[in-house]
């Protein structure tokens, strides 16, 4: 391990290589599902929501098999990228940026789909009226359909989320570059590829400094597992209560000075919380801290 070169060891594999794995498997889902199609007669089927959480897991969990195995070839130690569990927890202050990020999140995508939905509001009615959960006639497998987003939102995504972007490009780019930019790009990409482009940068960006300042990834995953738990239960309430009725883009957009609140709370501590772990060009990324660490016992 302490013949490891830290310029080199996460040059490979490369942000572009994984792409490249990620669409063959989409490409090769596509055809695959297509071929199906055609042999059913049943153009249907590629409308089935079922399919968005099995094409989640399938490409995301077969992304991450793909770099496990990068690795292994490399001979980088996944544990020392994982990193321990903090020996003294500090719960309150974890908690408390979960709670100002999560209020941030809501009132980003509060103010920046209202202004969204005078440029495009078919666009923003279609996503709100969006939901998490499907009943029996919206999905021909209700059950396993809520069963596989629970087990999307609460355990899968946190963690593959968590090990391709903080675990993977946070170190690829961190070595290619710096941690600076590292921490930006993953968190510019996370928000994108979520939608509340605002709301999850902020997100990502949170949780890129709590692996850095704690050298654990898993402070991540169970903060992104929380995140995702409290966002899912809210809707389960929703539809519960029989409140789940689609938000009309009037009612939506009276709304307007609820997110305006929620930014004007959480930003002041988010920026604290930013500018005390904002990482320097020679902050070490953790899989050497953990490693340095290892070697010191």
């Amino acid at each position: 391990m302490a013949k490891l070169d830290t310029a080199t060891v996460f040059a490979k594999p490369t942000f572009r290589r994984f792409l490249g794995v990620i669409a063959l498997m989409w490409v090769t889902l596509g055809a695959l599902l297509a071929i199906a199609t055609l042999s059913q007669n049943a153009p249907t089927t590629t409308t089935e929501p079922l399919l968005t959480p099995i094409f989640y897991l399938i490409v995301f969990g077969g992304g991450s098999l793909w770099v496990l195995w990068q690795y292994r070839r490399r001979q980088v130690n996944l544990p020392l990228l994982l990193g321990p569990w903090p020996e003294r927890p500090d719960w309150l202050a974890w908690f408390g940026v979960w709670v100002m990020s999560f209020m941030f999140s809501l009132g980003a995508f509060q103010l920046s789909f209202v202004a969204l939905s005078y440029w495009a509001p078919d666009w923003v009615a279609s996503t709100l009226a969006e939901s998490l959960f499907l009943g029996a006639e919206e999905t021909a497998i209700p059950w396993l359909y809520n069963l596989l987003m629970v087990l999307l939102l609460v355990v899968a995504a946190p963690v593959l989320e968590e090990f391709l972007f903080r675990g993977f490009l946070l170190h690829r780019w961190g070595t290619r570059w710096n941690p600076p930019v590292a921490v930006l790009l993953t968190s510019i990409l996370f928000g994108i590829l979520h939608g509340n482009v605002i709301g999850l940068t902020l997100f990502g960006l949170v949780m890129a400094l709590l692996y850095l300042r704690t050298n654990s990834l898993g402070v991540a995953i169970a903060i992104h597992a929380l995140n995702n738990a409290i966002a899912a239960s809210l809707e389960i309430i929703s539809r519960l209560t029989g409140n789940a009725e689609p938000t009309s883009l009037e009612e939506f957009r009276s709304g307007v000075w609820f997110g305006a609140i929620l930014l004007a709370v959480s930003m002041p501590f988010l920026i604290k919380f930013i500018r005390r772990n904002w990482p320097t060009k020679d902050t070490p990324l953790p899989y050497w801290v953990n490693r340095d660490r290892t070697l010191a016992r």
